[in-house]
């Protein structure tokens, strides 16, 4: 039989007839003996696993709180850019040359394309400048200022935090391209099982046409009949 459907609705019919399956799982043992309490837990799991993981719901929902945290972290390391910018112009308001020289080898220039655009290699790169470049006569006045010893050090940390955020949204990204390059063969398996159940329980039902509807494949591809009553 060839089922001509998007994964997404083969994977629902395939839940319709494995949770048919499971309401009449009592009188349909009789007709396949590997048809164990276990067989039906493993159909089930399956067809779950299938929707959860491999279809990329799991995949997407860890993306999503993984961008979130990126995008969180990578918020917070530009108002503490901005406000180390800030300070900077504050202070060497006096004396312009000394404030753009400053700016410059702290990679400023970079600053704007990186909120412009929300880049985060280009905000990694300026941070990284930022701690390699910072002076220490710039730190004592820019510690002098503002009168917090602790706030460069948190713009430091910044760089580590939000390069790991970025690696674990970066590896879970290919985390989902390998699962869905795994999908095909998973798909197709339990595929192949559901329909063998489908022909063999639609013969066994075959002179009770309400209960054949619950297992017929073609039938609830076309029909959209979801029902789990015996």
């Amino acid at each position: 039989m060839t089922i001509q459907a998007n994964d997404l609705e083969m994977l629902l019919t395939c839940k319709t007839i494995a949770d048919n399956f499971a309401a009449n799982i009592q009188e349909l043992r009789q007709v396949n003996k590997k048809w164990t309490d276990e067989y039906l837990v493993s159909i089930l799991n399956r067809v779950d696993r299938a929707f959860n993981y491999y279809l990329g719901l799991e995949a997407n929902r860890e993306i999503e709180q993984a961008r979130n945290k990126l995008n969180n972290i990578q918020a917070q390391a530009l108002r503490a850019v901005a406000f180390l910018k800030t300070r900077i112009e504050v202070i060497y308001a006096l004396d312009e040359k000394r404030k753009i020289e400053i700016l410059d080898k702290l990679g400023f220039q970079a600053y704007l394309q990186a909120i412009q655009e929300k880049d985060t290699s280009v905000l990694l790169e300026l941070l990284s400048k930022i701690k390699d470049n910072l002076s220490e006569d710039i730190k004592k006045d820019l510690i002098k200022s503002q009168g917090d010893q602790n706030f460069i050090e948190r713009i430091y940390l910044f760089a580590n935090k939000l390069n790991k955020a970025n690696h674990s949204q970066n590896s879970l990204m290919a985390t989902k391209k390998a699962i869905a390059e795994d999908a095909r063969e998973i798909f197709n398996n339990l595929l192949l099982d559901i329909l063998e159940i489908s022909e063999r329980v639609t013969e066994f039902y075959q002179d009770n046409p309400e209960k054949v509807r619950l297992f017929d494949y073609s039938f609830i591809a076309q029909n959209r009949f979801v029902s789990s009553d015996s």
